[in-house]
């Protein structure tokens, strides 16, 4: 009986397995979309503009380790790369960032300040939490990722897809959450 019973479900595996390689290729990659940012405080300074262009200059540009220009760019050189665009001269590492600028409470956020995350994000992205809970405790203190603030919870940022935007308002990035950092003096804030 119970061979019969595991050559069934063996029967039915194989099936399944046979139908899920008939799926055919994945369909193909979009092209990145032109950035569209949101409305910007009313009057930008000089810097504030310059940022803005450098930051549409990246968008859809290929992540690669250690990039700084918009042929390949990492997290962290996207932020240099843009200010450095905008006259404000930043440390190359996310840990180093982290300890420059202004910090920032999440509700006074405004256009150009720099959001950093903790190690979680790089788990939860993939949907492995099991993974994230065998990260050394520690781990959820070290800065290891950041992104420039759009505006209305949007942040760019630069990942192994490359460099898009992404909602600060999503639960991987509302969990890993490490703060934010002013770099541009700014008017009011957003509201």
């Amino acid at each position: 009986m119970a061979a019969r019973i595991c050559g069934y479900w063996g029967v039915v595996l194989g099936a399944a397995l046979l139908l899920a390689g008939c799926a055919g290729a994945p369909p193909p990659r979009k092209p990145a979309r032109a950035l569209v940012l949101p409305p910007a405080p009313a009057s930008l300074n000089q810097q504030e503009q310059a940022l803005e262009q450098a930051i549409a200059g990246f968008h859809g540009a290929p992540y690669r380790s250690g990039g700084t220009s918009p042929t390949g760019v990492d997290c962290s050189g996207l932020v240099q790369a843009t200010f450095h665009q905008a006259g404000v001269n930043l440390p190359r590492t996310v840990a180093d960032q982290f300890c420059q600028g202004q910090p920032v409470a999440l509700y006074d956020l405004r256009f150009g300040d720099v959001v950093f995350f903790n190690r979680f994000c790089q788990t939860a992205k993939s949907r492995n939490y099991f993974a994230a809970g065998m990260f050394n405790p520690g781990d959820a203190d070290q800065v290891c990722h950041n992104g420039i603030y759009l505006g209305q919870s949007r942040f760019i940022h630069a990942s192994p897809k490359g460099v898009f935007v992404s909602r600060l308002d999503a639960e991987v990035w509302r969990i890993s959450f490490m703060g934010a950092r002013r770099f541009l003096p700014h008017g009011p804030p957003e509201r």
